[in-house]
């Protein structure tokens, strides 16, 4: 009899993202848990919805995706979250509703159980912004045993230097843009922010390039691997970064090298980059292609 799949939890803000003409699910979190199931793990997705027709509309579409949404909770004062994205030279750029239901996040008995048994868990500092859900997610992550995967993920105006370093500081693999690793180098005056991650106790550093590959950065090895030529002119930016972390994830917990994990990742990122929304149902030939 075949093992479980490994169990992929993202925990942190899930929401709509509203574009010009349209809305669809969002968040970096709840995109990383999509993709987790997606490509095979038991993507579950950690957050909170208002009791109104979004947060309905979000759930429905993770559950008959095969996103576990068990620990979705349900909150009676506040809304759903919703994201406004624009483009500029096809790059997005978000404004992020303020006082939304993933803001208050609960520490459940059963959440911190899923937590000791989850074989990786990814976060942001974005879904760390109030105090509330900041709490939870520290609480879960200390009850972790899996691998801890931060996206830094910088959204001004929710930018804390003291929500980064404890983040950096409890997590095992941190995924950074290029144009985040700049905003470290300034915010914290370090000259080589991947070494500078590496010496807070980072065992592993992803540093993304877009449509330009990545590399991925360990204290005695460097792995990169450049873009995938693939068409995009149907798709959009939005959501590829959580693409990348979930395929990253997906070979990181199967014990893949480092130039293995980022072929897979780059790949699964460029097909979902050729759809648009940050949770595209990729079609099974291109999973196969992806993942083989």
């Amino acid at each position: 009899m075949p093992s479980s799949p490994p169990i992929v939890l993202g925990i942190g803000e899930l929401l709509l993202d509203v574009f010009e003409d349209s809305r669809r699910p969002g968040g970096a979190p709840g995109n990383v848990a999509f993709h987790a199931a997606q490509i095979g793990n038991r993507g579950v997705v950690a957050s909170r919805i208002g009791d109104d027709e979004d947060g309905r509309v979000l759930k429905a579409y993770l559950q008959d995706r095969n996103v576990d949404t068990t620990f979705l909770q349900m909150d009676q004062a506040h809304a759903t979250g919703t994201v406004f994205v624009s483009f500029e030279d096809g790059e997005p750029s978000y404004r992020v509703s303020e006082e939304a239901a993933w803001d208050f996040l609960q520490p459940t008995t059963e959440l911190l159980r899923l937590a000791a048994s989850t074989d990786a868990i990814c976060f942001a500092t974005l879904g760390q912004r109030h105090e509330t859900a900041r709490a939870t997610t520290q609480a879960v992550l200390a009850a972790t045993r899996g691998i801890k995967v931060l996206d830094v993920n910088l959204r001004p105006p929710f930018v804390s230097a003291e929500v980064i370093l404890a983040s950096i500081d409890a997590a095992d693999v941190v995924k950074i843009s290029h144009s985040e690793r700049d905003t470290l180098a300034s915010k914290f005056s370090v000259a080589k922010p991947c070494d500078w991650l590496l010496g807070r106790g980072v065992a592993l550093v992803c540093v993304t390039h877009g449509a330009r590959g990545a590399e991925l950065i360990t204290a005695n090895h460097t792995a990169v691997r450049g873009g995938i030529a693939i068409d995009v002119s149907s798709g959009d930016a939005v959501g590829v970064g959580d693409a990348f972390v979930a395929a990253m994830t997906h070979q990181l917990v199967r014990g893949a090298s480092l130039e293995t994990t980022l072929e897979v990742a780059n790949h699964y990122a460029a097909q979902v980059a050729s759809h648009r929304g940050g949770m595209p149902v990729i079609p099974q030939s291109q999973l196969a292609a992806c993942l083989r």
